[in-house]
């Protein structure tokens, strides 16, 4: 009878598993058609769902928590992705960190991440320009100002191009173009408000729409005229 009852039990959590595992694959299929119709929602939900069926499922956590950083969901992707990254570590899981703690404002939480990132890819320019802005505003410009030195002096910069959020708006601008802006508010910070003028217009100069440069400069010109 104890034979009978324990190839019975093996017998459903068999069953069990394999339920569980169509399951699984049901949702990856759902996850797979909503993300190609833009449907970030859905996929969400389908993810959570694996989960909630195998929670150490490391593909699915990955995975969630990239899609609430691209979601805006800051607090979410850094929940996720810390048990993400207890199963196991890639640049993409500590990108999440890095960039969901910045989002939040939280700079001495995003500076670790971001700065592992920029030790495997010194010549990174939006690494470098992250490592550089939050630095900056940690009140940390001795850390700051060699890196962005380095995108001023870097072959790439003039030409690649990053996305920066001003007011309402957003511009892509050149890494160098921004590098020499943060630069002259460095130098507004310590009082260096010649050189503040230049690095402003070299910005200018760069990338004449670039409208964080130019209200800078007309506020410095404005102070000084003062």
């Amino acid at each position: 009878m104890r034979k009978v009852l324990t190839l019975l039990a093996i017998t459903l959590l068999f069953g069990a598993c394999n339920d569980s595992k169509s399951l699984i694959e049901n949702e990856w299929k759902v996850y797979t058609s909503t993300m190609e119709i833009g449907d970030v929602s859905t996929a969400i939900v389908s993810l959570n769902r694996i989960i909630a069926l195998e929670k150490y499922n490391g593909d699915a956590l990955d995975t969630l928590a990239i899609l609430y950083l691209n979601a805006g969901s800051n607090n979410a992707a850094l929940k996720v992705g810390k048990r993400a990254l207890n199963i196991r570590e890639s640049d993409a899981l500590i990108q999440v960190q890095a960039k969901a703690n910045k989002n939040l404002g939280k700079y001495e939480e995003a500076l670790p991440y971001f700065s592992k990132l920029l030790a495997k890819n010194p010549e990174d320019l939006e690494l470098m320009y992250e490592v550089a802005f939050v630095n900056i505003n940690l009140g940390k410009g001795n850390e700051a100002l060699p890196l962005i030195q380095k995108i001023i002096a870097h072959p790439n910069s003039g030409s690649a191009v990053m996305q920066e959020y001003y007011q309402n708006g957003s511009q892509l601008l050149p890494y160098k173009a921004v590098a020499f802006n943060m630069l002259g508010f460095m130098q507004t910070q310590v009082g260096q408000n010649e050189d503040a003028l230049q690095s402003y217009r070299t910005a200018l100069k760069i990338f004449p729409k670039y409208a964080l440069a130019q209200n800078n400069l007309n506020v410095l010109m404005s102070k000084m005229e003062k």
